[in-house]
């Protein structure tokens, strides 16, 4: 049984991604990971207007916000942005 989950995110997003260099690096190492561990929960939580909880995880001077649909067993990465400091 494939206890991996999907992870899927908009082709825009690949933009938000640092090409090259560590930070491109440690974000597309945490998204893999969520496949292998879609409960790692965020630094931070909001909730979005349909009050879904949302994750926010800091990786290095990026934000990555994302929420699981564990009925389907998929991460949906929604944004990639520089964090607020």
């Amino acid at each position: 049984m494939d206890t991996r989950y999907a992870v899927y995110l908009h082709f825009e997003l690949l933009e938000a991604i640092p090409k090259g260099g560590v930070h491109g690096r440690r974000i597309l190492k945490f998204i893999e990971s969520l496949a292998e561990n879609p409960f790692a929960e965020g630094d931070f939580t909001q909730k979005d207007e349909s009050l879904r909880l949302l994750q926010i995880k800091i990786v290095g001077d990026y934000a990555v916000t994302y929420w699981v649909d564990h009925p389907v067993k998929s991460v949906m990465v929604l944004s990639i942005c520089i964090a607020d400091t």
